[in-house]
């Protein structure tokens, strides 16, 4: 796998889109943080995050950090429709922000990238591009991560879960395309980046990003 092919992906409810398309992804912990943001995970997870190091930015903790997953169709995103440990929404009010991992690993923003899920205490954190490689991609690809899985790999949900970490901010031009569920979702996206002179694709009904 080509650096240049790897795309990030950030799961927000389709109200925040407005705020990000004008101020782009703040961080929790930033100042300029949407006050009216609609959280879609888990306020317990969130706040644990507060207090969880980056371990390749001393005096930094994860929520300094804007996150995006490497894959789609999560574990978090089957917990949101099933309102299983976070709020309940339907899929169809998740969109994603998609992004490109070589056009952020080559900017002057700080960044980072972690093995599995970055609360978990064996997550490893990378700041050496070249080291995306040591990521599972088998598991980040995954359609299935219980310990069940045909591989029985028991390490496989937290592995799926693996993040890009963006300090502090993440200017709204490095957001490429934008994927929602329906086309009425679609047509009101469009709308919104219209009023805009962002250039980012819309799609639609993208199986692989949502359940069934």
């Amino acid at each position: 796998m080509h650096k240049e092919d790897i795309w990030i992906f950030r799961m927000v409810h389709y109200q925040n889109l407005p705020h990000i398309l004008e101020h782009g992804c703040h961080c929790r912990r930033s100042q300029y943080h949407n006050e009216g943001y609609v959280n879609i995970g888990s306020g317990e997870i969130i706040s644990r995050r507060d207090s969880v190091p980056v371990k390749c930015y001393p005096d930094s903790v994860v929520n300094d950090f804007v996150p995006f997953y490497f894959g789609v169709r999560t574990p978090m995103l089957y917990k949101i429709i099933t309102g299983n440990g976070v709020p309940k929404h339907p899929q169809e009010d998740i969109v994603y922000l998609c992004c490109r991992f070589a056009e952020l690993i080559d900017s002057d923003l700080e960044w980072c990238f972690t093995d599995g899920n970055a609360a978990s205490d064996i997550t490893e954190f990378f700041a050496n591009a070249d080291h995306y490689s040591r990521l599972d991609w088998k598991s980040i690809y995954a359609t299935e991560w219980s310990d069940n899985n045909s591989d029985a790999d028991h390490d496989r949900m937290r592995k799926k879960q693996a993040e890009f970490l963006v300090k502090g901010h993440v200017p709204v031009e490095f957001v490429r395309r934008i994927v929602v569920q329906t086309a009425q979702k679609q047509q009101m996206v469009q709308e919104w980046v219209g009023g805009t002179r962002l250039d980012i694709a819309i799609y639609s009904n993208k199986p692989k990003f949502y359940f069934t």
